[in-house]
């Protein structure tokens, strides 16, 4: 292969990854900045008074052990995407992960709304399918390696063993407690404040992106170590909060 060929498919590749990184940092300005995360991300730390309308009066303080939880899934799928905007290939677990996150996000902002009585069943079925179409739909579909994407991704030279696998476990674990306890608690009546809360979504938004996130590097999948740092990051913070709310 001659010089010119090679630097002439490295540009056809490069433009190639243009729209998918274009949809990626959209995505991640959306979590990081538009939703307020850099922001919430404090929230253990500081209360901040709650700007959305809820259509009841929500106290802040009463709720910061969700928005923390919330807060700290929405910035795990943002600095995802915004990894993906600087490194699109080689990564297929983070493309999968932040795929799938994008779903569960989409499909759970419908079950905000029902839970808070904003729309009924038909309205949130819309809106989430709308907002999965509008975010994990392009990111997939978009991205330079879909195909392997969609097939389950390239293999690693090797996956997670010894101390790694167990805490990718102990994560997936982790995140089935934390997703089934809040359900459970919802289920029988636990709230905050008022049965119009949508409080169990943030915990069960950060569970299944520790399930899914773990489940996904135990496959060995390529990129599974970026994958499972943003796990080992939103683990830590998840101990460290939870601390400082608790004994704070």
């Amino acid at each position: 292969m001659t010089t010119t060929t090679a630097a002439r498919r490295a540009r056809t590749t490069g433009r190639r990854h243009i729209p998918f990184r274009i949809v990626a940092v959209l995505i991640a300005l959306a979590f990081l900045v538009v939703f307020g995360v850099w922001q919430s991300i404090l929230t253990p730390w500081v209360t901040f008074p709650d700007a959305t309308d809820h259509g009841w009066t929500r106290t802040p303080e009463l709720h910061r052990y969700t928005d923390s939880a919330s807060a700290a899934a929405m910035a795990a799928v943002g600095l995802g995407a915004l990894v993906l905007a600087l490194r699109p290939v080689g990564r297929s677990a983070l493309v999968a992960w932040v795929a799938a996150m994008l779903t569960v996000v989409g499909m759970s902002s419908g079950v905000s709304v029902i839970l808070q009585q904003h729309q009924g069943v038909g309205g949130a079925l819309v809106q989430a399918v709308a907002t999965v179409a509008l975010t994990a739909v392009p990111f997939v579909l978009l991205h330079p390696e879909r195909r392997l994407v969609l097939r389950g991704g390239a293999s690693g030279a090797a996956g997670p063993t010894g101390v790694a696998r167990a805490g990718l476990v102990a994560i997936a674990l982790a995140g089935i407690v934390l997703t089934l306890g809040a359900v459970a608690r919802r289920l029988t009546g636990v709230v905050a404040e008022s049965p119009l809360e949508d409080d169990v979504l943030g915990y069960v938004v950060l569970g299944l992106a520790l399930i899914l996130g773990s489940s996904i590097c135990l496959t060995g999948r390529a990129g599974w170590r970026t994958l499972a740092a943003i796990l080992g990051a939103v683990s830590l913070y998840g101990i460290v909060g939870g601390l400082s709310l608790a004994f704070g």
